[in-house]
């Protein structure tokens, strides 16, 4: 059975959604202030992923040539690459500290190609982080003295946090769709 798929390897099936692209590219893309603040992809490891998801027949390329220019590799998704990535794309992420990569990169990604399902994956994450935040409320009311209840107040603490900015951006998707 094949590994599942990287944070970065999603990350660049992610960016092809948008559009085919040159790896230079997408190398620029998250070199840029916005995605590079969540996912920082290195050319080296952007290549590498770019070879692995070929492998898995995830995506394709073609090549091109412009003029005296030496030919370069567009990529695109297959057909099996784009469910891979639209069924990544809506699902909720299933641990607390996957929300500040992840669940940036497919906000980033859902913000161009659809907002609607931006949204209903924001709603759907905040169900899964409210419900995350019940748990570690009671993991700190059972905790002793001592580190586990440092643990479990820092679980808590991060919960509290996540939710509040998940409800704020829900307030501004809906702000903003309601304004015409």
């Amino acid at each position: 059975m094949a590994r599942e798929l990287l944070a970065g390897e999603h990350a660049v099936l992610a960016l092809l959604r948008t559009q085919p692209m040159y790896g230079y590219e997408m190398a620029r893309y998250f070199e840029s202030e916005d995605l590079h603040e969540v996912c920082p992809i290195e050319q080296g490891s952007l290549y590498t992923y770019l070879r692995n998801l070929e492998g898995r027949t995830l995506v394709t390329w073609c090549e091109e040539r412009e003029g005296l220019r030496p030919p370069r590799k567009r990529f695109s998704l297959t057909p099996k690459g784009n469910a891979v990535v639209n069924t990544w794309l809506k699902e909720p992420v299933g641990r607390l500290r996957e929300v500040r990569f992840e669940l940036l990169v497919k906000l980033y990604v859902l913000h161009i190609v659809d907002p609607a399902a931006e949204a209903a994956l924001v709603r759907d994450q905040l169900a899964v982080c409210e419900l995350y935040q019940e748990r570690a409320r009671e993991r700190v009311s059972q905790a002793g003295d001592g580190f586990s209840r440092l643990v479990a107040q820092s679980k808590l603490s991060a919960a509290d946090a996540t939710v509040d900015w998940l409800r704020n951006h829900v307030a501004t998707l809906f702000t903003a769709a309601a304004t015409p």
